[in-house]
């Protein structure tokens, strides 16, 4: 990994290059009168103009510095990030509506007549009490493993299809469907998607398309016009 870039050290040294220059330039101050005039007024010129060219000088490197860092915090969400930028993609289009383009659902059984608008593999867990708030069940899911989590079932791996109608969740041993119609509640947090439905306790989906799902979800519950102020989109939306 690369080393992040300093900004308090060039920060520092053109702040005390801004105060110490200037503190000189106006010490230095000639009196025309005097016959060293010309000579002090060359240094206080010259004071001057190093009192604006080096905190110019540093604060390129704090700009640079940020950038990079910028960059770096980019480049370490990874396919995060990625999957940020395809939900709004995914969300621009049904707002203005137009269907995204279809992909396979390889292995996962499909009806012949519905699109299939994303392909992916997640983790799913199911909520075993119910009746927790959404954000409380969001804290709780980030910390679900194989051996489950406060409030979760264990998680498992699953192959995602999201259709023009619903989702196929592909498990080594079943099929899961949960019908557009199906859905309640959406609740959206960097990655993990909570999905309130009428046939039992809430689930978790969470992975890069956890966003591009929850578009999906909102899109095919609520309808086209909730998709510019279902909360959970928020974020997506800016």
């Amino acid at each position: 990994m690369r080393k992040r870039p300093g900004v308090l050290l060039p920060l520092a040294v053109g702040i005390g290059a801004l105060l110490g220059f200037g503190w000189l330039w106006i010490a230095l101050e000639p009196d025309m009168a005097t016959p060293a005039s010309t000579i002090v007024w060359l240094l206080s010129e010259l004071v001057f103009a190093l009192a604006l060219a080096v905190p110019a000088v540093c604060l390129f490197f704090v700009i640079r510095a940020l950038h990079i860092r910028r960059i770096q915090a980019r480049e370490a969400t990874g396919p995060a990030g990625v999957g940020v930028e395809r939900a709004r993609d995914l969300l621009w289009s049904l707002s203005h509506g137009l269907l995204p383009q279809t992909e396979s659902a390889r292995d996962i059984p499909t009806d012949a007549t519905e699109p299939v608008f994303l392909y992916a593999t997640l983790t799913y867990a199911r909520h075993i009490q119910g009746g927790s708030s959404p954000r409380r069940m969001l804290v709780t899911a980030r910390s679900v493993t194989a051996e489950g989590a406060a409030g979760w079932g264990p998680a498992a791996t699953a192959a995602v299809a999201a259709t023009d109608r619903r989702l196929l969740l592909l498990f080594p041993d079943a099929l899961l469907d949960i019908a557009y119609s199906d859905i309640t509640a959406v609740h959206l947090d960097r990655g993990l998607l909570v999905l309130g439905v009428h046939s039992g306790t809430p689930v978790l989906l969470s992975g890069e398309a956890a966003e591009s799902l929850a578009v999906l979800a909102v899109w095919g519950s609520v309808g086209e016009s909730a998709l510019r102020r279902h909360p959970a989109l928020a974020g997506l939306r800016a």
